[in-house]
């Protein structure tokens, strides 16, 4: 079931359905907070942030490891910039698996892994959403991929599993500081990050200082 909403007044900046292997990309304020839920279970959204006020500091996936000193990020860790600045931290997690090290899929890794050319892919999504700031594809960097279950053995082999959310599992992201978002919801179906089905996510952003409840 899909969380309901204990808000007051107008703290819903806004509140809406990110269809099945499509993207998106807005900006986010200091102290506003990304609550993206997982409508129909075992969807991975992939999510990166620039810093609004210069789109060269942006997500680092290896700041990130480093500086929260795990792969493994839960409630309480941040994502970091290539600056080493908080970005936004996750204040709520009702999954507790996201994977910081596999990068997003692209249609050149999909035909290098399946031999199918010109799929869908969470680059191309990025690269779409984020063409309308300005952001070209060379400066688009490599995401977050939440609830995305990658397995590490000890060897250091990696595997992509089946994502472990269920239908109105969700994630809480806290903007530490003014943000360009982009999130591609997963298109990818020739892997069982998705369940082998993409589907919708929904989105809700709203200000600080509102209570969203389960």
């Amino acid at each position: 079931m899909i969380p309901t909403e204990a808000l007051t007044g107008s703290s819903i900046v806004f509140d809406e359905v990110l269809p099945a292997k499509q993207g998106t990309a807005f900006e986010m304020a200091a102290g506003q907070v990304l609550r993206i839920v997982d409508i129909e279970g075992q969807q991975v959204p992939d999510l990166l942030c620039l810093n609004s006020a210069d789109y060269t500091d942006k997500f680092s996936p290896p700041n990130t490891q480093l500086l929260n000193q795990t792969i493994f990020l839960k409630t309480g860790h941040h994502l970091y910039s290539t600056r080493a600045e908080k970005m936004m931290t996750i204040i709520e997690d009702t999954v507790g698996v996201h994977d910081v090290i596999s990068g997003g899929c692209s249609a050149a890794t999909n035909e290098f892994r399946y031999g199918v050319r010109g799929t869908a892919s969470c680059r191309g999504n990025f690269e779409k959403a984020l063409a309308p700031y300005g952001v070209p594809e060379a400066e688009i960097p490599y995401n977050f991929n939440i609830f995305m279950n990658v397995t590490v053995s000890p060897e250091g082999a990696t595997a992509i599993e089946e994502c472990p959310s269920k239908p109105g599992d969700y994630i809480d992201l806290l903007a530490d500081m003014d943000v360009l978002v982009a999130i591609s919801n997963c298109p990818q179906s020739r892997n069982p990050c998705n369940g082998w089905n993409p589907t919708a996510l929904r989105l809700i952003l709203h200000e600080p200082g509102a209570r969203v409840g389960a």
